[in-house]
């Protein structure tokens, strides 16, 4: 069992299940079957068999309308690729602006491919890679994609997000994915369904920092002062105050 967090919560996570304050954590699963139309490869079943890709386990905690979320994903490839989640935007929050989202990675390494979407349909990519410890801030108007580029070590990323939204799968789903593939050798493939205006890599500290946050322990500073995430609801607060 490994032990995530003493406090102020106890989170331990043993290989598929997790564990707060000794009670096993409701989990939602995805499969291999569901993530089919987000892949590089053309994958069949019977062949690969339909294995778990991830594990989402939602509500944590929650308190003042913000949850927080572990997910954990296996160290795999699928044909080639490495493991990932689905992908997904965030409905509009207010003024144009659509729900944020911050991670830290617990343990093992993270991609995050982040995609924003211009008046004429290109996209401007940021990859930000993590290691344990680092947080990553998804600021409004980017859908997202987490991969694992690890094909033996698993990721366990916590995740702070407004509760009460759905998440819009549909752009990464019609376009076969993300603007670009991730290989367990580092390089990339881009997405022929899109037109990349550009792509760039960036370290989390030097992202988060364009939008004026920083954050070292998403649990602890989430429980101790929520105030400090109300910019999850209301996202212009990320633009008119240094958080």
């Amino acid at each position: 069992m490994q032990i995530l967090y003493e406090k102020p919560l106890k989170i331990e996570l043993g290989e598929t299940e997790l564990f707060v304050n000794g009670k096993q954590h409701k989990k939602d699963v995805r499969k291999l079957s569901e993530m089919k139309d987000v892949l590089k490869g053309h994958v069949v079943l019977d062949v690969e068999g339909d294995t778990d890709m991830y594990y989402m386990f939602r509500e944590v905690l929650k308190m003042n309308g913000i949850r927080f979320d572990i997910t954990v994903l296996p160290g795999k490839t699928v044909l080639g690729e490495c493991n990932k989640t689905y992908g997904h935007s965030h409905p509009e929050a207010e003024d144009g602006f659509s729900f944020p989202e911050v991670y830290q990675v617990l343990d093992g390494s993270a991609v995050f491919l982040l995609q924003h979407t211009n008046r004429d349909r290109s996209v401007v990519v940021s990859m930000i890679k993590a290691e344990a410890g680092q947080v990553v801030l998804i600021p409004p108007n980017n859908g997202h994609v987490t991969i694992n580029p690890s094909e033996e070590r698993r990721l366990v990323l916590a995740n702070i997000v407004a509760d009460g939204f759905d998440s819009d799968y549909s752009e990464y789903k019609e376009n076969h994915g993300a603007a670009f593939y991730y290989f367990p050798d580092g390089n990339v493939e881009q997405n022929a369904s899109y037109v990349v205006k550009t792509l760039y890599r960036l370290a989390p500290q030097e992202f988060d920092s364009m939008f004026g946050f920083a954050c070292k322990d998403l649990l602890s500073e989430f429980e101790k002062n929520p105030e400090k995430f109300e910019f999850l609801k209301k996202p212009s607060l990320l633009f008119s105050t240094k958080l």
